[in-house]
């Protein structure tokens, strides 16, 4: 269905697609590299990252290696708070599950962010609302190559949600480089996305980062320990 106000909305966001491609274009030549590898939950016995999000954090190694063996000065950034899934809760963050596995395979400890990113852009775990959805992750990568001087930002994301991160990010002022990692079991349905997510970011909450955000709440119940009982 054509939407009565289509036009404007294509309007406003051709104008947000060039403005994020300049803000890249401003950094041009800069040597430092951002790569976000979107998160998934849950945890495998609540710790260890599953086979989706196991398969971007091998990817992000690869393209790591790659970035530093060019010459680039790379930091990775593993976003998630603490989650839970169906009532299941992890024991620990996204973050710390993704970190931990990178570590493990031989990346530098000094590069990598995770809880000390979630915490300074969105508030201590204690505090909430935390990172729990796309848009946070997009939120809080956008805010640290903007702040820590990154000329690219590579963004790590299943195929399915590819488009809406895309979205987000041009919504936060930058524009990725958008590296998808194929896997047959995916979290992300891509019907699922094309017919309700992504319109809804594109005509209704482009950020979820507003308090009163209908989406960002929906996703905080479902998906952080203890916030439905308060909130």
């Amino acid at each position: 269905m054509r939407r009565p106000d289509q036009p404007a909305i294509r309007q406003l966001w051709e104008q947000k697609l060039a403005n994020s491609r300049a803000a890249v274009a401003a950094r041009e030549g800069t040597a430092k590299v951002l790569i976000e590898v979107a998160a998934q939950h849950p945890l495998i016995d609540g710790v260890t990252p599953g086979e989706e999000f196991a398969a971007r954090l091998r990817f992000s190694i690869d393209l790591f290696r790659q970035l530093t063996a060019a010459g680039a000065a790379v930091e990775i950034y593993v976003p998630g708070s603490r989650l839970m899934d169906n009532g299941l809760e992890d024991k620990i963050s996204l973050s710390a599950g993704g970190c931990a596995f990178l570590r493990a395979n031989g990346v530098p400890d000094r590069m990598l962010h995770g809880d000390d990113l979630n915490d300074r852009y969105k508030g201590p775990a204690t505090a909430q609302p935390g990172v729990c959805c796309s848009a946070d992750e997009c939120y809080v990568a956008a805010c640290y190559w903007r702040d820590g001087g990154f000329g690219r930002l590579a963004s790590i994301v299943s195929v399915g949600q590819m488009h809406r991160k895309l979205l987000h990010f041009i919504e936060f002022g930058v524009y990725p480089f958008m590296h998808t990692v194929p896997t047959f079991v995916s979290a992300h349905d891509p019907v699922h996305e094309a017919m309700q997510m992504i319109p809804a970011v594109l005509y209704d909450d482009p950020d979820l980062q507003g308090p009163s955000s209908r989406q960002a709440i929906a996703f905080r119940r479902t998906r952080l320990p203890g916030y439905a009982a308060t909130h």
